[in-house]
């Protein structure tokens, strides 16, 4: 059962355009592609961008690969609420007849700190809103990924409007792990006024945890790495 609700933060993510000239189209930054290939059917040039953030603020790559970073803050917020729900926003434009396609790979080992003791979960969400701590229910299966999408289709377009779509990470934390169990006896033994021998005895025991500090923490890279390709080449 949970014992919180709604932890929601929004993280700094170390994000993402394409190598190239970048050209600002329609308050986005998208980078100019050029094929010397010229293929029957198909645009050679044209513009394209991949962006990962929180969001409304999602930073264009320069590269085919994004990351988007949880850290000590979704730590925090765990160890305080129980639980906590990180909106990821994927902005995605490829124009001509190029479409886009991406990978989004989740961390397969959180660690050994807080992340590392919570149930984490990463999955699609239609909203930035959605992403809360109601979005999964108790007992929801939550496969450890990794999953595609393909936001633009390989079909002639000039639209600098980019696909916008969300993921979710969760987490939810009951405490600590238990590492062990402490149990001791303390005997008393004493002599009495009228000379006789009086013992008395107490036991306690206790449950030894991991000491788990949300500062630190370490950076989980979510990694998005995405491709455009041709038509015929859909993915």
């Amino acid at each position: 059962m949970r014992t919180s609700r709604r932890a929601r933060r929004t993280l700094a993510v170390t994000a993402v355009a394409l190598a190239g000239g970048a050209v600002g189209i329609g308050g986005v930054s998208l980078a100019l592609w050029g094929d010397s290939e010229r293929v029957t059917g198909a645009v050679a040039d044209g513009y394209e961008l991949f962006a990962v953030g929180a969001p409304g603020a999602t930073t264009p790559t320069p590269a085919g690969t994004a990351t988007f970073v949880v850290g000590p803050e979704a730590a925090a917020a765990l160890a305080r609420d129980g639980e906590v729900a990180v909106p990821i926003q994927v902005d995605s434009v490829s124009q001509g007849n190029k479409g886009l396609h991406y990978v989004l790979t989740p961390p397969q080992d959180w660690g050994g700190n807080l992340l590392g003791a919570a149930d984490v979960a990463v999955f699609r969400v239609d909203t930035a809103a959605a992403c809360s701590t109601d979005a999964l229910a108790p007992g929801d299966p939550h496969p450890a990924g990794p999953w595609d999408s393909t936001p633009v289709p390989a079909t002639y377009s000039t639209t600098t409007t980019p696909v916008t779509e969300y993921w979710c990470v969760y987490a939810a934390y009951d405490g600590p792990p238990v590492t062990g169990e402490y149990e001791n006896t303390a005997t008393v033994t004493a002599t009495s006024p009228d000379g006789r021998q009086v013992t008395d005895e107490d036991s306690w025991n206790a449950v030894l945890v991991a000491g788990l500090d949300p500062a630190a923490e370490p950076d989980h890279e979510i990694t998005l790495t995405y491709t455009t390709f041709r038509p015929g080449e859909e993915p």
